[in-house]
């Protein structure tokens, strides 16, 4: 086997409402890929069967995670074939929805001045002190905002959009209205590059291309963490096989496969960082134990993140945790500091 020989990787996912993100069913999306072979993840199904005693015609996560299964949970985390075979990428919605709104906004802007603020570590910084500090600076007003973001991205329209976009503009200048807001100035960046969401609409509504983009939906940019992970460990192509998923469409392959090839394109820091991904083959899990196996741990992931978000030590969270991607889009407190937001940036690497 050589270092041209694509490696395949298999991927599920759990706790998906698309790009509802913060009024859906669940509050984290978990992304699990693994690289086990057939004859491994059929063995493991078997096992957990044995194990659940479960007769369902597919074994799902919700058999592994009834507190009564909590053992067989442990034990599948900690199987000598899973371990380093396997890598969860975790999204915290809401913080994935504050990310966005920054990302399109302040850091299209730094982009457009020649600043790379993903190097600096300025992007992580902002994101993050936006998360923590906006609910305490801001109260309920927050949230709306929040949603009102969440209503431009999903707009069916032009004339919707157009709208929404009004009204999260109204919304945030009230904001910024609070002299005595510490987040005042962050979010004034934000503000400072609000024309940006402009274009990133007409990629929302697909003008000019074969389909809309979705760039909300944390599928995306899952596929793609779980591609740059395993080839950067490797140092090979990537051939991944995932649960049939209406997101990922032909249109969408492409652009990820281009988007991982140029990482440049994003930020001039990413150069060399590319990733290539040869194939996409979508498949019924009923039919592949790789797929099965990659549910299982999802599904473990979601409800683990679930009571993270809740300031909860799960039981599952220490068994979890060695297969947790550092490119996870996770809040995370320290990194409100741009020094410490830069080293984190530079250890996904």
């Amino acid at each position: 086997m050589t270092a041209s020989t694509p490696l395949v990787v298999i991927c599920d996912e759990s706790g998906n409402d698309g790009e509802n993100l913060l009024s859906g069913t669940s509050t984290v999306y978990a992304h699990a890929s693994v690289t086990l072979s057939l004859d491994e993840a059929a063995e493991l199904i078997d096992d957990v069967r044995a194990r659940t005693r479960s007769r369902a015609a597919e074994l799902k996560s919700k058999t592994i995670l009834e507190p009564r299964h909590q053992a067989t949970a442990k034990w599948l985390l900690s199987h000598p074939s899973v371990e380093g075979q396997a890598s969860v990428h975790l999204t915290h919605k809401k913080y994935f929805v504050v990310s966005k709104l920054f990302d399109s906004t302040a850091e299209e802007l730094a982009h457009e001045l020649g600043d790379d603020i993903y190097e600096s570590g300025a992007a992580l910084a902002g994101a993050n002190l936006l998360f923590f500090l906006g609910p305490s600076n801001y109260g309920e007003g927050w949230d709306r905002l929040l949603m009102k973001f969440q209503h431009f991205m999903r707009a069916k329209d032009t004339d919707q959009a157009q709208t929404h976009l009004a009204s999260l503009i109204d919304n945030m200048l009230q904001l910024l209205s609070y002299q005595d807001a510490i987040v005042r100035d962050v979010l004034g960046t934000v503000f400072a590059g609000i024309n940006h969401l402009g274009s990133l609409s007409r990629l929302q509504l697909g003008e000019g291309l074969e389909e809309r983009l979705r760039t909300m939906d944390p599928l995306i940019s899952a596929v793609g963490a779980a591609v740059h992970f395993w080839a950067s460990i490797s140092g090979r192509p990537i051939e991944l096989v995932h649960d049939d998923a209406k997101e990922l469409t032909p249109a969408k392959i492409a652009w990820a496969k281009r988007a991982l090839a140029h990482p440049e394109d994003v930020a001039p820091s990413r150069l060399g960082l590319a990733s290539e991904l040869v194939d996409v083959q979508l498949v019924d899990s009923k039919s592949d134990p790789r797929v099965q196996v990659a549910d299982l741990i999802a599904g473990i992931a979601r409800v683990v993140g679930e009571s993270l978000t809740r300031e909860q030590q799960h039981p599952l969270s220490q068994n979890l945790l060695p297969m947790v991607s550092g490119a996870s889009l996770w809040p995370i407190r320290d990194n409100m500091d741009v020094a410490k937001a830069r080293e984190a940036m530079l250890s996904q690497f």
